[in-house]
């Protein structure tokens, strides 16, 4: 595979055929007409509420049903099995004394896990991604001017895997966020509940690669030989929306990451997802995979 603009540096995945096709949308219609849906969205109303004890008016915000008080908000949305709630009081504070007790990484992650079990939420396909921390910076003295860092929270980030392939995209993270001890006080739950419901034929890594060669992003960069790229990963997964999306299914994706560099700008690095389903993008949208605009390569 040879192109004006990039240079090849990574060894492509073996192309594999075939791979599941996983539902994610598992009713008719989003309608409150919709009994079997209405239903599903009232008993996890009912339930994050009780676990979270939010206490507040329930407000509909369109892809949103948001619970919120002075000093915690629970964001439920609609369109996937995903959920936001956030201590207001605690979880960005830059009050030392709330962080002397931090847990350390093990003890972060057990504590994660067995929040997320309580919260009856299926952790086989879920792997662990960081842990991290937020720093606030603190001054002993006026002439301090850059203060000392010291970390406020640990968060426990979490990613997902279906046989062995990744998924990508705003819809598939998970988040759980610690201060002192075992207080937590953010967690994040983007995800959507996978069935299989048969197989997809997926093209090469070859073809995909060539389809971000071909791309019309790239056109004008071609025109000078003083501009570079070089592609540096191809990973084969499933792409998922924001869970503000209705998405019906998980989207068989190439993630290709790359980089461009030109006299104005020494480095440009990018992810693209090319769709891997040898269908048409056409046939996806019938098939209702999204329900929103996608190109064949797409950020």
């Amino acid at each position: 595979m040879k192109d004006s603009l990039f240079k090849l540096n990574t060894k492509l995945p073996k192309h594999v055929g075939r791979i599941p096709m996983y539902k994610t949308f598992h009713f008719e219609t989003a309608s409150s007409r919709n009994k079997e849906y209405a239903a599903y969205i009232s008993e996890r109303v009912d339930f994050l509420r009780s676990k979270f004890k939010t206490e507040g008016e329930l407000e509909d915000v369109g892809d949103q049903l948001v619970i919120k008080n002075e000093k915690e908000a629970l964001e439920i949305y609609t369109a996937s099995d995903s959920f936001w709630w956030t201590d207001r009081e605690n979880a960005y504070s830059e009050n030392i004394k709330l962080a002397e007790n931090l847990p350390n990484k093990d003890e972060a992650v057990q504590n994660a896990v067995k929040r997320l079990e309580a919260l009856k939420i299926d952790t086989q396909f879920m792997k662990l991604h960081s842990v991290s921390n937020n720093f606030a910076a603190f001054s002993k003295s006026p002439k301090d001017a850059k203060g000392e860092q010291f970390p406020t929270s640990v968060n426990v980030n979490f990613n997902y895997e279906l046989e062995g392939l990744p998924l990508f995209g705003a819809g598939a993270k998970t988040q759980v966020s610690y201060i002192n001890n075992d207080q937590t006080v953010e967690i994040l739950h983007f995800y959507r509940t996978p069935k299989q419901a048969g197989k997809a034929e997926v093209i090469s890594p070859e073809e995909a690669v060539q389809q971000v060669f071909d791309n019309y992003r790239f056109a004008q960069l071609k025109d000078s030989d003083k501009n570079t790229g070089e592609i540096t990963d191809v990973t084969l997964g499933y792409y998922t929306a924001s869970p503000t999306d209705l998405q019906r299914y998980l989207i068989p994706v190439y993630k290709v990451k790359g980089s461009v560099s030109t006299p104005a700008l020494e480095n440009y690095d990018f992810n693209l997802f090319v769709i891997a389903s040898t269908e048409s993008q056409e046939m996806a949208k019938q098939k209702g995979q999204i329900n929103t605009g996608l190109e064949t390569v797409f950020n």
